[in-house]
Protein backbone atom coordinates (compact mmCIF):
# COMPACT_ATOMS: atom_id res chain seq x y z
CA UNK A 1 0.00 0.00 0.00
CA UNK A 2 1.25 3.45 -1.33
CA UNK A 3 0.71 6.29 1.09
CA UNK A 4 -0.31 9.93 -0.52
CA UNK A 5 2.98 11.59 -0.74
CA UNK A 6 4.77 8.14 -2.15
CA UNK A 7 2.08 8.20 -4.82
CA UNK A 8 2.95 11.48 -5.67
CA UNK A 9 6.34 10.97 -5.87
CA UNK A 10 5.64 7.97 -8.44
CA UNK A 11 3.68 10.24 -10.98
CA UNK A 12 6.26 12.93 -10.23
CA UNK A 13 8.64 10.56 -11.54
CA UNK A 14 7.11 9.60 -14.22
CA UNK A 15 7.04 12.70 -15.71
CA UNK A 16 10.86 13.46 -15.29
CA UNK A 17 11.10 9.71 -17.27
CA UNK A 18 9.01 11.67 -19.49
CA UNK A 19 10.94 14.16 -19.98
CA UNK A 20 14.35 12.61 -20.33
CA UNK A 21 12.87 10.78 -23.10
CA UNK A 22 11.27 13.98 -24.51
CA UNK A 23 15.20 15.17 -24.24
CA UNK A 24 16.58 12.17 -25.82
CA UNK A 25 13.80 12.83 -28.90
CA UNK A 26 14.84 16.45 -28.99
CA UNK A 27 18.50 15.53 -29.39
CA UNK A 28 17.74 13.27 -32.50
CA UNK A 29 15.22 15.87 -33.98
CA UNK A 30 18.29 18.14 -34.05
CA UNK A 31 20.66 15.85 -35.73
CA UNK A 32 18.18 15.12 -38.37
CA UNK A 33 17.64 18.75 -38.86
CA UNK A 34 21.33 19.23 -39.28
CA UNK A 35 21.90 16.75 -41.20
CA UNK A 36 19.18 18.33 -43.49
CA UNK A 37 20.89 21.19 -43.69
CA UNK A 38 24.34 20.39 -44.72
CA UNK A 39 22.85 18.32 -47.44
CA UNK A 40 20.59 21.17 -48.80
CA UNK A 41 24.00 23.24 -48.39
CA UNK A 42 26.05 20.88 -50.90
CA UNK A 43 23.08 20.76 -52.94
CA UNK A 44 23.09 24.27 -53.02
CA UNK A 45 26.96 24.39 -54.06
CA UNK A 46 26.16 21.34 -56.35
CA UNK A 47 23.98 24.04 -58.26
CA UNK A 48 26.33 26.70 -58.12
CA UNK A 49 28.69 24.85 -59.90
CA UNK A 50 26.54 23.31 -62.41
CA UNK A 51 25.75 27.11 -63.35
CA UNK A 52 29.17 28.09 -63.49
CA UNK A 53 29.84 25.12 -66.50
CA UNK A 54 26.43 25.52 -68.63
CA UNK A 55 25.40 29.01 -68.40
CA UNK A 56 27.06 32.32 -69.70
CA UNK A 57 28.87 33.96 -67.59
CA UNK A 58 26.56 36.37 -67.07
CA UNK A 59 23.04 34.11 -66.17
CA UNK A 60 25.58 31.85 -64.34
CA UNK A 61 26.51 35.19 -62.10
CA UNK A 62 23.03 35.98 -61.53
CA UNK A 63 21.97 32.11 -60.50
CA UNK A 64 24.76 31.99 -57.99
CA UNK A 65 23.71 35.07 -56.30
CA UNK A 66 19.98 34.22 -56.53
CA UNK A 67 20.65 30.87 -54.83
CA UNK A 68 22.96 32.62 -52.17
CA UNK A 69 20.69 34.97 -51.33
CA UNK A 70 18.09 32.27 -50.51
CA UNK A 71 20.35 30.28 -48.59
CA UNK A 72 21.48 32.88 -46.78
CA UNK A 73 18.03 33.91 -46.07
CA UNK A 74 16.67 30.38 -45.28
CA UNK A 75 20.03 29.67 -43.32
CA UNK A 76 19.89 33.32 -41.12
CA UNK A 77 16.11 31.79 -40.37
CA UNK A 78 17.03 28.50 -39.26
CA UNK A 79 20.17 30.02 -36.80
CA UNK A 80 17.73 32.38 -35.15
CA UNK A 81 15.62 29.43 -34.68
CA UNK A 82 18.76 27.43 -33.75
CA UNK A 83 19.73 29.34 -31.11
CA UNK A 84 16.17 30.20 -29.42
CA UNK A 85 15.89 26.30 -29.11
CA UNK A 86 18.92 26.07 -27.71
CA UNK A 87 18.28 28.66 -24.85
CA UNK A 88 14.77 27.33 -23.97
CA UNK A 89 16.94 23.85 -23.85
CA UNK A 90 18.82 25.55 -21.03
CA UNK A 91 16.20 26.75 -19.68
CA UNK A 92 14.19 23.65 -19.76
CA UNK A 93 17.25 21.69 -18.13
CA UNK A 94 17.89 24.32 -15.40
CA UNK A 95 14.73 24.56 -13.91
CA UNK A 96 13.93 20.96 -14.49
CA UNK A 97 17.13 20.26 -12.16
CA UNK A 98 15.87 22.92 -10.09
CA UNK A 99 12.22 21.30 -9.67
CA UNK A 100 13.34 17.79 -8.92
CA UNK A 101 15.57 19.42 -6.11
CA UNK A 102 12.05 21.21 -5.27
CA UNK A 103 10.27 18.59 -5.36
CA UNK A 104 12.75 16.36 -3.31
CA UNK A 105 12.96 18.87 -0.35
CA UNK A 106 8.84 18.89 -0.36
CA UNK A 107 8.83 15.42 -0.11
CA UNK A 108 11.51 15.16 3.04
CA UNK A 109 9.24 18.22 4.25
CA UNK A 110 6.15 16.16 3.74
CA UNK A 111 7.49 12.96 5.58
CA UNK A 112 8.17 14.84 8.58
CA UNK A 113 4.59 16.00 8.45
CA UNK A 114 3.53 12.15 8.31
CA UNK A 115 6.32 11.43 11.69
CA UNK A 116 4.82 14.58 13.82
CA UNK A 117 1.13 13.73 12.59
CA UNK A 118 2.27 10.10 13.94
CA UNK A 119 3.47 11.10 17.06
CA UNK A 120 0.28 13.14 17.68
CA UNK A 121 -1.84 10.72 16.80
CA UNK A 122 -0.25 8.19 19.31
CA UNK A 123 -0.35 10.56 22.67
CA UNK A 124 -4.01 10.91 21.41
CA UNK A 125 -4.76 7.39 21.50
CA UNK A 126 -2.98 7.16 24.52
CA UNK A 127 -5.19 10.16 26.49
CA UNK A 128 -7.97 8.58 24.54
CA UNK A 129 -7.71 5.63 26.71
CA UNK A 130 -6.93 7.29 29.48
CA UNK A 131 -9.55 9.56 29.76
CA UNK A 132 -12.16 6.86 30.15
CA UNK A 133 -11.39 5.96 33.70
CA UNK A 134 -12.09 9.92 34.56
CA UNK A 135 -15.56 9.98 35.98
CA UNK A 136 -16.37 13.46 35.02
CA UNK A 137 -15.79 12.19 31.35
CA UNK A 138 -18.23 9.18 31.94
CA UNK A 139 -20.59 11.21 33.60
CA UNK A 140 -20.51 14.05 30.51
CA UNK A 141 -20.73 10.47 28.21
CA UNK A 142 -23.59 9.25 29.37
CA UNK A 143 -25.39 13.18 29.62
CA UNK A 144 -24.22 13.83 26.05
CA UNK A 145 -26.34 10.19 25.35
CA UNK A 146 -28.93 11.59 27.30
CA UNK A 147 -29.32 15.03 25.80
CA UNK A 148 -28.43 13.63 22.52
CA UNK A 149 -30.95 11.42 21.63
CA UNK A 150 -33.59 14.00 23.25
CA UNK A 151 -32.56 16.40 20.77
CA UNK A 152 -32.40 13.35 17.75
CA UNK A 153 -35.95 12.72 18.85
CA UNK A 154 -37.35 16.52 18.79
CA UNK A 155 -35.18 17.15 15.68
CA UNK A 156 -37.80 14.10 14.16
CA UNK A 157 -40.52 15.34 15.22
CA UNK A 158 -39.63 18.63 13.94
CA UNK A 159 -38.93 17.08 10.32
CA UNK A 160 -41.95 15.53 10.51
CA UNK A 161 -43.83 18.75 11.35
CA UNK A 162 -42.13 20.68 8.01
CA UNK A 163 -43.43 17.68 5.87
CA UNK A 164 -46.84 17.34 6.79
CA UNK A 165 -46.86 21.47 6.82
CA UNK A 166 -46.05 21.99 3.48
CA UNK A 167 -49.48 19.80 2.51
CA UNK A 168 -51.70 21.13 4.80
CA UNK A 169 -50.48 24.44 4.01
CA UNK A 170 -51.19 24.11 0.03
CA UNK A 171 -54.93 25.17 -0.23
CA UNK A 172 -53.81 28.17 1.70
CA UNK A 173 -50.77 28.99 -0.28
CA UNK A 174 -52.67 28.05 -3.98
CA UNK A 175 -55.38 30.50 -2.94
CA UNK A 176 -54.12 33.69 -4.97
CA UNK A 177 -56.54 36.54 -2.75
CA UNK A 178 -55.15 34.77 0.59
CA UNK A 179 -51.89 34.98 -0.13
CA UNK A 180 -52.42 38.36 -1.52
CA UNK A 181 -53.70 39.47 2.01
CA UNK A 182 -51.19 37.34 4.21
CA UNK A 183 -48.37 38.99 2.29
CA UNK A 184 -49.85 42.32 2.88
CA UNK A 185 -50.22 41.65 6.47
CA UNK A 186 -53.23 42.23 6.45
CA UNK A 187 -55.20 42.42 9.78
CA UNK A 188 -52.14 42.84 11.84
CA UNK A 189 -49.89 46.25 12.82
CA UNK A 190 -47.80 46.19 10.04
CA UNK A 191 -50.72 46.60 7.66
CA UNK A 192 -49.63 49.77 5.86
CA UNK A 193 -52.17 50.78 2.60
CA UNK A 194 -54.18 53.82 1.51
CA UNK A 195 -57.54 54.26 2.65
CA UNK A 196 -59.04 53.19 -0.80
CA UNK A 197 -57.21 49.69 -1.27
CA UNK A 198 -57.78 49.15 2.53
CA UNK A 199 -61.80 49.62 1.93
CA UNK A 200 -61.12 46.85 -0.93
CA UNK A 201 -58.92 43.95 1.03
CA UNK A 202 -61.82 44.58 4.01
CA UNK A 203 -64.14 43.68 1.40
CA UNK A 204 -62.15 40.34 -0.37
CA UNK A 205 -61.51 39.12 3.16
CA UNK A 206 -64.86 39.20 4.09
CA UNK A 207 -65.54 37.31 1.04
CA UNK A 208 -63.28 34.88 1.57
CA UNK A 209 -63.34 34.20 5.41
CA UNK A 210 -60.08 35.57 5.69
CA UNK A 211 -60.20 36.45 9.46
CA UNK A 212 -60.94 32.43 10.28
CA UNK A 213 -58.33 31.40 7.50
CA UNK A 214 -55.84 33.33 9.07
CA UNK A 215 -55.91 32.01 12.19
CA UNK A 216 -55.57 28.31 11.37
CA UNK A 217 -52.69 29.76 8.61
CA UNK A 218 -50.67 31.00 11.71
CA UNK A 219 -51.09 28.18 13.82
CA UNK A 220 -50.30 25.77 11.50
CA UNK A 221 -47.17 28.35 10.80
CA UNK A 222 -46.26 28.81 14.57
CA UNK A 223 -46.08 25.18 15.65
CA UNK A 224 -43.73 24.56 12.82
CA UNK A 225 -41.72 26.88 14.46
CA UNK A 226 -42.03 26.51 18.23
CA UNK A 227 -40.89 22.49 17.54
CA UNK A 228 -38.04 23.87 15.29
CA UNK A 229 -36.83 26.17 18.03
CA UNK A 230 -37.28 23.56 20.73
CA UNK A 231 -35.27 20.96 18.55
CA UNK A 232 -32.88 23.67 18.30
CA UNK A 233 -32.80 24.56 21.45
CA UNK A 234 -32.42 21.12 22.60
CA UNK A 235 -29.14 20.28 19.75
CA UNK A 236 -27.64 23.10 21.89
CA UNK A 237 -28.00 21.67 25.17
CA UNK A 238 -26.40 18.45 23.73
CA UNK A 239 -23.33 20.34 22.13
CA UNK A 240 -22.87 22.53 25.21
CA UNK A 241 -22.43 19.03 26.95
CA UNK A 242 -20.13 17.47 24.04
CA UNK A 243 -18.02 20.58 24.70
CA UNK A 244 -17.52 19.55 27.85
CA UNK A 245 -16.56 16.22 26.98
CA UNK A 246 -14.12 17.84 24.57
CA UNK A 247 -12.29 20.13 26.97
CA UNK A 248 -11.73 17.04 29.30
CA UNK A 249 -10.19 15.65 25.81
CA UNK A 250 -8.33 18.27 25.66
CA UNK A 251 -7.33 18.18 29.25
CA UNK A 252 -6.36 14.19 28.67
CA UNK A 253 -4.06 15.26 26.11
CA UNK A 254 -2.32 18.24 27.19
CA UNK A 255 -1.82 15.91 30.33
CA UNK A 256 -0.45 13.20 28.48
CA UNK A 257 2.25 15.62 26.69
CA UNK A 258 0.37 16.34 23.36
CA UNK A 259 2.01 20.55 23.17
CA UNK A 260 5.26 20.08 22.10
CA UNK A 261 4.31 17.57 19.58
CA UNK A 262 1.84 19.89 18.49
CA UNK A 263 4.11 22.66 17.96
CA UNK A 264 6.67 20.25 16.04
CA UNK A 265 3.70 19.35 13.63
CA UNK A 266 2.51 22.92 13.37
CA UNK A 267 6.61 24.16 12.65
CA UNK A 268 6.34 20.76 9.68
CA UNK A 269 3.25 22.28 8.12
CA UNK A 270 4.53 25.71 7.70
CA UNK A 271 8.17 24.11 6.64
CA UNK A 272 6.06 21.79 3.98
CA UNK A 273 3.70 25.06 2.70
CA UNK A 274 7.31 26.97 1.99
CA UNK A 275 8.46 23.76 0.47
CA UNK A 276 5.37 23.04 -2.01
CA UNK A 277 5.18 26.95 -2.63
CA UNK A 278 8.73 26.59 -4.04
CA UNK A 279 7.92 23.30 -6.36
CA UNK A 280 4.77 24.62 -7.55
CA UNK A 281 6.32 28.06 -8.55
CA UNK A 282 9.52 26.21 -10.16
CA UNK A 283 7.11 23.80 -11.43
CA UNK A 284 4.77 26.74 -13.23
CA UNK A 285 8.50 28.56 -14.79
CA UNK A 286 9.14 25.10 -16.54
CA UNK A 287 5.54 24.42 -17.50
CA UNK A 288 5.52 27.68 -19.23
CA UNK A 289 9.57 26.82 -21.19
CA UNK A 290 7.86 23.39 -22.16
CA UNK A 291 5.06 25.18 -24.10
CA UNK A 292 7.27 27.84 -26.00
CA UNK A 293 9.47 24.13 -27.04
CA UNK A 294 6.58 22.26 -27.84
CA UNK A 295 5.63 25.07 -30.27
CA UNK A 296 8.96 25.27 -31.48
CA UNK A 297 8.87 21.64 -32.16
CA UNK A 298 5.85 21.20 -33.56
CA UNK A 299 6.70 21.07 -37.39
CA UNK A 300 4.42 23.27 -39.10
CA UNK A 301 3.09 24.89 -35.70
CA UNK A 302 6.79 26.56 -36.17
CA UNK A 303 6.44 29.65 -38.36
CA UNK A 304 10.31 30.33 -38.69
CA UNK A 305 11.10 27.07 -39.91
CA UNK A 306 8.13 27.23 -41.96
CA UNK A 307 9.67 30.44 -43.29
CA UNK A 308 13.11 28.55 -43.81
CA UNK A 309 11.46 25.81 -46.05
CA UNK A 310 9.58 27.92 -48.31
CA UNK A 311 12.64 30.44 -48.90
CA UNK A 312 14.60 27.00 -49.73
CA UNK A 313 11.52 26.07 -52.11
CA UNK A 314 10.99 28.98 -53.98
CA UNK A 315 14.78 29.29 -54.60
CA UNK A 316 15.17 25.86 -55.95
CA UNK A 317 11.69 26.63 -58.30
CA UNK A 318 13.44 29.29 -60.41
CA UNK A 319 13.28 28.59 -64.34
CA UNK A 320 16.77 28.72 -64.36
CA UNK A 321 17.11 26.37 -62.23
CA UNK A 322 14.76 24.25 -64.04
CA UNK A 323 16.30 24.27 -67.44
CA UNK A 324 19.66 24.20 -66.02
CA UNK A 325 19.16 20.88 -64.75
CA UNK A 326 16.78 19.53 -67.26
CA UNK A 327 19.53 20.60 -69.70
CA UNK A 328 22.94 19.10 -68.09
CA UNK A 329 20.83 15.46 -68.23
CA UNK A 330 20.38 15.75 -71.92
CA UNK A 331 24.07 16.37 -72.57
CA UNK A 332 26.68 13.69 -72.26
CA UNK A 333 29.29 16.35 -70.55
CA UNK A 334 30.73 13.91 -67.72
CA UNK A 335 31.24 16.70 -65.14
CA UNK A 336 27.82 17.89 -65.41
CA UNK A 337 26.47 14.33 -65.43
CA UNK A 338 28.80 13.47 -62.35
CA UNK A 339 27.05 17.03 -60.72
CA UNK A 340 23.49 15.74 -61.83
CA UNK A 341 23.94 11.86 -60.42
CA UNK A 342 25.59 14.29 -56.92
CA UNK A 343 22.36 16.04 -56.60
CA UNK A 344 19.84 12.82 -57.74
CA UNK A 345 21.36 11.73 -54.70
CA UNK A 346 21.27 14.36 -52.06
CA UNK A 347 17.65 14.86 -53.11
CA UNK A 348 17.16 10.97 -52.11
CA UNK A 349 18.77 11.57 -48.66
CA UNK A 350 16.91 14.94 -48.45
CA UNK A 351 13.69 13.24 -48.84
CA UNK A 352 14.66 9.98 -46.42
CA UNK A 353 15.80 12.72 -43.87
CA UNK A 354 12.38 14.73 -43.70
CA UNK A 355 10.65 11.81 -43.60
CA UNK A 356 12.52 10.85 -40.61
CA UNK A 357 12.42 14.43 -39.52
CA UNK A 358 8.52 14.11 -39.88
CA UNK A 359 8.23 10.99 -37.11
CA UNK A 360 10.35 12.15 -34.97
CA UNK A 361 8.01 15.63 -34.63
CA UNK A 362 4.88 13.22 -34.33
CA UNK A 363 6.73 11.18 -31.93
CA UNK A 364 7.83 14.47 -29.83
CA UNK A 365 4.03 15.65 -29.94
CA UNK A 366 2.66 11.97 -28.65
CA UNK A 367 5.11 11.99 -25.75
CA UNK A 368 4.46 15.71 -25.10
CA UNK A 369 0.77 15.06 -25.08
CA UNK A 370 1.33 12.06 -22.25
CA UNK A 371 3.43 14.66 -20.01
CA UNK A 372 0.83 16.79 -20.64
CA UNK A 373 -2.35 14.62 -19.52
CA UNK A 374 0.35 13.06 -16.60
CA UNK A 375 0.47 16.60 -15.61
CA UNK A 376 -3.47 17.58 -15.65
CA UNK A 377 -4.04 13.94 -13.66
CA UNK A 378 -1.02 15.35 -11.12
CA UNK A 379 -2.71 18.42 -10.86
CA UNK A 380 -6.03 16.78 -10.12
CA UNK A 381 -4.32 14.44 -7.28
CA UNK A 382 -3.17 17.31 -5.10
CA UNK A 383 -6.29 19.81 -5.90
CA UNK A 384 -8.20 16.67 -4.28
CA UNK A 385 -5.60 16.21 -1.08
CA UNK A 386 -4.84 13.04 -2.28
CA UNK A 387 -1.24 13.61 -0.72
CA UNK A 388 -2.97 14.12 2.48
CA UNK A 389 -0.41 12.32 5.33
CA UNK A 390 -3.49 10.09 6.22
CA UNK A 391 -3.72 9.12 2.37
CA UNK A 392 -3.36 5.47 0.74
CA UNK A 393 -3.82 3.72 -2.39
CA UNK A 394 -4.35 0.11 -1.81
CA UNK A 395 -3.76 -0.60 -5.79
CA UNK A 396 -0.28 0.55 -5.91
CA UNK A 397 0.75 -2.62 -8.27
CA UNK A 398 -1.99 -1.53 -10.50
CA UNK A 399 -0.95 2.50 -10.49
CA UNK A 400 2.90 1.54 -10.91
CA UNK A 401 2.00 -1.17 -13.87
CA UNK A 402 -0.45 2.15 -15.35
CA UNK A 403 2.61 4.35 -15.15
CA UNK A 404 4.67 2.04 -16.67
CA UNK A 405 2.52 2.08 -19.65
CA UNK A 406 2.04 5.43 -20.20
CA UNK A 407 5.97 5.81 -20.56
CA UNK A 408 5.74 3.15 -23.33
CA UNK A 409 2.65 5.08 -24.67
CA UNK A 410 0.60 2.01 -24.68
CA UNK A 411 -2.57 3.86 -22.40
CA UNK A 412 -4.07 7.20 -21.58
CA UNK A 413 -3.99 8.88 -18.43
CA UNK A 414 -7.68 8.29 -17.67
CA UNK A 415 -6.94 5.02 -17.01
CA UNK A 416 -4.68 6.27 -14.31
CA UNK A 417 -7.08 9.28 -12.61
CA UNK A 418 -9.99 6.69 -12.43
CA UNK A 419 -7.33 4.12 -10.60
CA UNK A 420 -6.14 6.63 -8.45
CA UNK A 421 -9.75 7.53 -7.19
CA UNK A 422 -10.83 4.35 -6.94
CA UNK A 423 -7.96 3.27 -5.09
CA UNK A 424 -7.75 6.37 -2.52
CA UNK A 425 -8.65 5.99 0.77
CA UNK A 426 -7.34 6.80 4.83
CA UNK A 427 -5.05 5.49 7.06
CA UNK A 428 -6.59 3.68 10.12
CA UNK A 429 -6.08 6.08 13.19
CA UNK A 430 -5.30 4.54 16.71
CA UNK A 431 -8.51 5.65 18.32
CA UNK A 432 -11.32 7.99 17.98
CA UNK A 433 -11.07 10.79 14.62
CA UNK A 434 -12.97 12.71 16.36
CA UNK A 435 -11.48 12.50 19.66
CA UNK A 436 -10.72 16.20 20.94
CA UNK A 437 -13.27 17.57 18.62
CA UNK A 438 -12.76 19.92 17.43
CA UNK A 439 -8.67 19.66 17.09
CA UNK A 440 -7.90 17.00 14.90
CA UNK A 441 -4.48 18.87 13.30
CA UNK A 442 -5.82 19.66 9.98
CA UNK A 443 -8.96 19.11 7.08
CA UNK A 444 -9.06 15.90 5.13
CA UNK A 445 -9.74 15.54 1.49
CA UNK A 446 -13.65 15.22 1.03
CA UNK A 447 -15.03 11.40 0.86
CA UNK A 448 -14.76 9.78 -2.59
CA UNK A 449 -11.85 12.31 -4.13
CA UNK A 450 -14.00 15.75 -4.44
CA UNK A 451 -11.84 17.68 -6.28
CA UNK A 452 -11.44 21.59 -5.73
CA UNK A 453 -9.39 24.16 -3.67
CA UNK A 454 -11.36 22.23 -0.19
CA UNK A 455 -8.86 18.99 -0.96
CA UNK A 456 -6.10 20.85 -0.44
CA UNK A 457 -6.68 23.23 1.85
CA UNK A 458 -4.88 20.68 4.65
CA UNK A 459 -1.51 22.12 2.97
CA UNK A 460 -2.21 25.79 4.72
CA UNK A 461 -0.44 25.75 8.02
CA UNK A 462 -3.52 27.74 9.39
CA UNK A 463 -5.97 25.32 8.92
CA UNK A 464 -7.92 22.95 11.15
CA UNK A 465 -10.37 19.89 10.51
CA UNK A 466 -13.27 18.85 12.76
CA UNK A 467 -16.48 16.87 12.79
CA UNK A 468 -19.67 17.87 11.87
CA UNK A 469 -21.40 16.47 14.05
CA UNK A 470 -18.48 15.66 16.18
CA UNK A 471 -20.37 12.40 17.04
CA UNK A 472 -22.51 9.98 15.33
CA UNK A 473 -26.15 10.76 15.58
CA UNK A 474 -28.01 9.43 18.67
CA UNK A 475 -24.45 7.78 19.53
CA UNK A 476 -23.58 9.26 22.13
CA UNK A 477 -19.92 9.88 21.44
CA UNK A 478 -19.14 5.77 21.27
CA UNK A 479 -15.86 5.24 19.63
CA UNK A 480 -17.42 4.59 16.10
CA UNK A 481 -16.68 6.98 13.28
CA UNK A 482 -13.55 6.04 11.63
CA UNK A 483 -14.17 4.90 7.95
CA UNK A 484 -11.55 4.02 6.29
CA UNK A 485 -12.10 3.73 2.82
CA UNK A 486 -14.08 6.80 2.74
CA UNK A 487 -12.44 9.31 3.67
CA UNK A 488 -13.77 9.73 6.97
CA UNK A 489 -17.60 10.29 6.51
CA UNK A 490 -18.49 13.40 8.36
CA UNK A 491 -15.14 15.44 8.12
CA UNK A 492 -15.29 18.97 7.63
CA UNK A 493 -12.63 21.40 6.15
CA UNK A 494 -13.84 24.04 7.82
CA UNK A 495 -12.47 25.84 10.97
CA UNK A 496 -9.16 27.32 12.28
CA UNK A 497 -6.69 27.89 15.10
Amino acid sequence: MWTGRQTLGEIEGTLSKLRRDEGQLDGALASATGQAEQLRGERANALREMARIKLDEMAAGRLVRNLDAAEQRAGQILENRRLRLEALNAQQKTLGDEVAQAEAERHSASAAVEEALEAVDEIRARAEADVKTVAAWIDAKKAHEFADQIAVEAEKKAAQSEAELGAKKKPYDNDPLFAYLWNAKFGTSQYAAGNLTRLVDRMVADFIGYQDSRASYAMLTQIQLRLREHANRQRNAADDVRMTIAALERQAMVEAGIEPKERVLAEARHKLAAADGNAERRRGLLKDVEAKRTAMLGGGNDPAYSEAMQTIVEGDSQDDIGTLYEEAKRTRTPTDDMIVRRIGGLDERLAEIDKETAALRKAAREMAGRRTEVEQVRERFRNSGFDHPNATFRNESEIGAVLGQILEGAVRSGILWDLLRGGFGTRPGRGRPDFGAPTFPFPFPMPGGGEGARGGEWRQPGTRGGWTPPFPSGGGGGGGGNDNDSGGGGFSTGGSF
